[in-house]
C-alpha cells in the first residue's frame, strides 16, 4: 500500500493545523474548543482489520488505500473524505458509513489544544463522580446514561472514575452525552477516552557534539554536575518515570529498570515504531551511565530511570512528523504505575494538544501521593506554556543556549518554574540505524531536554533524602537555581537556571546518632538498659545497631562510643 503524494500533504498540513471548518464546540468540565478539521475522519472497526479490507468493507468508490491512514491505537483509520464530502460536509460521510453498519463508530477528527493538534473522540467515556457516591449507585447511573460496558473501575487509581465502553456509534452522540452529563449533579466530569495528538519537543540538529555544556562547561554557565557529584551521583532507590514512547530496553548506556507499555503497541517499555525513541533520548539526561568509558553521562546517572510508554510515534510512509498518538487512558495508567512502583518524579517532554480532566486528575493525583512532576515548557517561542506544563500540580521547564539566554524556540510565559540546558545539548539516541542520527548520540535541541535535566538535579537532591516532600524538592530547586534574565522571578527563566551542585548542598542531611535506641535524641542509660534486654538473635529490631542479626557485644560497644547528647 502506497500513499499518492497529494493524499500525503493533505494529512500532514491538515493535522498541523489548517483548519477548513471553523465551528468551536466546548468539550468536557474543562470546556476546552475543539475545531473540525476538514475533510478528515476517523473509523473504528472492530478487530484487527488490514487497510485493503477497509476498502472493500467501506464500499464507496471514491475510496482507495491511498485516502486511508492506520491509527496507532488498534482498529482505527483516518479516511480522507475529500472527494466525498464536498456538498454535506464529513459529518454526512460519517452517518452514512455508521447507518450502513460498515463500520462499528465514526467520528469527525478535531483540532484542539495551544497547538491545533488532532483529537478525536471514541466510543469510551471516562466518568468522574463525586467522591459520596457509592458504587452500585454509580454503576446504576452508568447503565440508565451511557449503558454499554465498563472496562474499568477507579481508572488510573482515581476514586469514583469509571472507563465505560458505550454502545454510541457517532463521535457527535459521545460530545453530546458528555456535555450533557459533565459537572452536573453527581458526575464532576465526563468526557471521551479520545484519541489525543501531542508533540514532541524535539528540534534534532548535528548528530555528534564534542562536550556536554549543560554540565560543565569553562564559562561556568552549567548545572555544576561535576561538583555535585563529589557529593552525590545519585541513589538507586531514587527512580524518574519518563513518561514518553517508551525507552530502549538494553540500551548500552542507559542506567534504567525495566519499564511498562501502556499504548498496547510493546512490551516492558520498548520502542514500538520507527519513530520512536525520543523517550530515550530524555532518558539519557537523567540516567546516562556514569564511568563505564561510553558516549555520555547524564545528570543523575546513580539513580534509575524507567519507560512509561504512554505514546505511540506516527509513522506516515516512512516519515516522522515529530506527532505523537494517545488515549487519556494510557496516560492516567502511566501516572498510576508510577505511583505503584515508587517512582519519586516523572518527566513528560510533550504537549500542545487538548487539555483533559481526568490527566489533570491523574497528576494532581500522584502529586498527593509524592510524586513531583517535570514537563517541557515546548518549542513554540511563544508565551503561552501549554498542556501539561501549564498545571499547578506540573513543574513547567525552559530552554537555555550556551551562553545562558533563553533559546530562541523555547515556549515560556507564566507558570515557568525553571529553566535548564536544552540547546545543542548532547543525548543518548537509539542504537544503530533505529535512531534519529547517523551514530548513537546526537546534538540536539529542545526544552523536551531541559525538562529531564531538571527532573534530574530533583532526583540528586532525592538522593541526599529520600524523605524530603514534594514541595520541600521544589523549594530547594526554587531557592537554589541561579537567577537568569530580570532580578527575581521572571516568566522566561523561573526562579532560575537550575543548579545541581547548589542543590544537591542545600540538603540539610541529619548526622546520625549512633547508638540512641529508643530516638531520644541523647546516648545513655535506657539505650544501653534496651540493648541488654533484648541480647540474642534479634532480626531487624532497633537494638540491633550494627545489623547483623543479633544484639551482642559491638551493639553496646556503639551505645558506649555515642554516649551523651546526640549532634
Amino acid at each position: 500500500m502506497h500513499a499518492t503524494f497529494h493524499s500525503l500533504v493533505l494529512l500532514a498540513t491538515t493535522w498541523l493545523g489548517t483548519s477548513l471548518d471553523a465551528a468551536t464546540m466546548p468539550v468536557g468540565a474543562d470546556r476546552i474548543d475543539i475545531e473540525a478539521s476538514g475533510n478528515i475522519i476517523a473509523i473504528f472497526i472492530e478487530g484487527q482489520v488490514a487497510v485493503d479490507q477497509v476498502v472493500d468493507r467501506l464500499g464507496e468508490p471514491g475510496i482507495t488505500a491511498s485516502h486511508l491512514e492506520p491509527s496507532s491505537v488498534p482498529g482505527w483509520f483516518y479516511v480522507d473524505v475529500s472527494g466525498l464530502a464536498a456538498d454535506d460536509g464529513e459529518r454526512a460521510v460519517v452517518a452514512s458509513l455508521v447507518q450502513a453498519g460498515r463500520v462499528d463508530f465514526a467520528s469527525d477528527v478535531y483540532l484542539a489544544g495551544t497547538l491545533g493538534l488532532p483529537w478525536t473522540p471514541t466510543r469510551d467515556v471516562i466518568i468522574g463522580f463525586d467522591p459520596g457516591l457509592g458504587e452500585q449507585a454509580s454503576r446504576d447511573f452508568i447503565k440508565a446514561e451511557l449503558g454499554g460496558v465498563v472496562i474499568d473501575e477507579g481508572l488510573g487509581g482515581l476514586p469514583g472514575t469509571w472507563l465505560v465502553q458505550t454502545d454510541m456509534v457517532t463521535g457527535q452522540q459521545v460530545l453530546d452525552r458528555v456535555n450533557r452529563l459533565s459537572g452536573r449533579g453527581v458526575v464532576r466530569f465526563a468526557q471521551p477516552d479520545a484519541i489525543t495528538t501531542h508533540r514532541h519537543s524535539l528540534i534534532p540538529n548535528d548528530p555528534m557534539f564534542s562536550s556536554q555544556w549543560a554540565l560543565n562547561q569553562a564559562s561556568d554557565i552549567d548545572m555544576d554536575a561535576p561538583e555535585a557529584w563529589d557529593v552525590t551521583i545519585g541513589d538507586q532507590s531514587i527512580m524518574v518515570v519518563v513518561l514518553d514512547d517508551g525507552a530502549q530496553q538494553g540500551h548500552p548506556d542507559l542506567h534504567q529498570l525495566p519499564g511498562s507499555t501502556f499504548t498496547g503497541a510493546s512490551s516492558g517499555g520498548e520502542h514500538s515504531t520507527p519513530c520512536d525513541g525520543h523517550g530515550t533520548m530524555v532518558s539519557s539526561c537523567i540516567s546516562s551511565t556514569i564511568n563505564n568509558n561510553l558516549d555520555l553521562v547524564g545528570v543523575a546517572p546513580g539513580c534509575f530511570t524507567r519507560g512509561g510508554k504512554i505514546f505511540n510515534a506516527i509513522d506516515f510512509f516512512g516519515f516522522c512528523f515529530g506527532l505523537l498518538e494517545s488515549q487519556d487512558s494510557w496516560i492516567v495508567d502511566g501516572l498510576e504505575w508510577s505511583v505503584d512502583i515508587g517512582a519519586r518524579i516523572t518527566n513528560s517532554s510533550w504537549g500542545g494538544g487538548a487539555s483533559s480532566a481526568v490527566v489533570v486528575s491523574a497528576f494532581a493525583n500522584a502529586r498527593a501521593q509524592g510524586v513531583i512532576h517535570f514537563a517541557a515548557a515546548g518549542n513554540d517561542g511563544s508565551s503561552t506554556i501549554g498542556f501539561p506544563a501549564n498545571l499547578p500540580t506540573v513543574n513547567a521547564v525552559t530552554a537555555i543556549a550556551s551562553n545562558g539566554s533563553l533559546a530562541s524556540f523555547s515556549t515560556y510565559g507564566s507558570g515557568t518554574f525553571v529553566a535548564a540546558p536544552g540547546a545543542s545539548v548532547l543525548v543518548a539516541d537509539r542504537t544503530g540505524s533505529d535512531g534519529f542520527g547517523s551514530g548513537d548520540t546526537i546534538n540536539t535541541d529542545g526544552t523536551s531536554f531541559a525538562s529531564p535535566y531538571a527532573a534530574g538535579v530533583a532526583a540528586l537532591v532525592l538522593s541526599m533524602d529520600p524523605g524530603l516532600g514534594v514541595e520541600e524538592v521544589e523549594s530547594i530547586l526554587m531557592n537554589h537555581s541561579v537567577d537568569a534574565g530580570s532580578p527575581g522571578y521572571d516568566t522566561s527563566y523561573g526562579y532560575g537556571i537550575v543548579n545541581a551542585n547548589e542543590s544537591v548542598l542545600a540538603v540539610d542531611v541529619e548526622e546520625p546518632c549512633t547508638g540512641d535506641v529508643d530516638g531520644s535524641g541523647f546516648v545513655g542509660v535506657d539505650d544501653l538498659l534496651l540493648v541488654v534486654g533484648a541480647w540474642g538473635p534479634c532480626a531487624a529490631c532497633t537494638e540491633d545497631i550494627t545489623g547483623d542479626g543479633t544484639v551482642g557485644v559491638d551493639d553496646l560497644l556503639l551505645v558506649i562510643s555515642g554516649w551523651g547528647g546526640c549532634p
